[in-house]
């Protein structure tokens, strides 16, 4: 489990916008996470999936499909909260 970043905000379309840790980038992709990891909490449990990545190398933003059983209450209050992937 690496840290993915931290919430930035909800789309409008209730996914979770993830501003990723900064990294300086290395040329690989392999430090990168792949799409459809699991996107976790604090206290590990799993809040959904990287779906996109988009925004400059080294510091990337993360779009992630939060699971259906989350509610938008839930989703909102993880704003500015940091995320971990698996």
């Amino acid at each position: 489990m690496k840290r993915l970043g931290k919430v930035l905000h909800l789309s409008k379309q209730d996914d979770l916008i993830i501003r990723g840790e900064t990294n300086k980038f290395s040329g690989s992709m392999k430090e990168m996470p792949r799409i459809h990891s699991f996107v976790l909490d604090k206290s590990i449990k799993r809040i959904g999936k990287v779906t996109g990545v988009f925004g400059p190398v080294d510091w990337p933003y993360y779009i992630v499909k939060p699971n259906k059983g989350i509610a938008g209450s839930e989703l909102q209050k993880m704003v500015n909260e940091r995320v971990y992937v698996q």
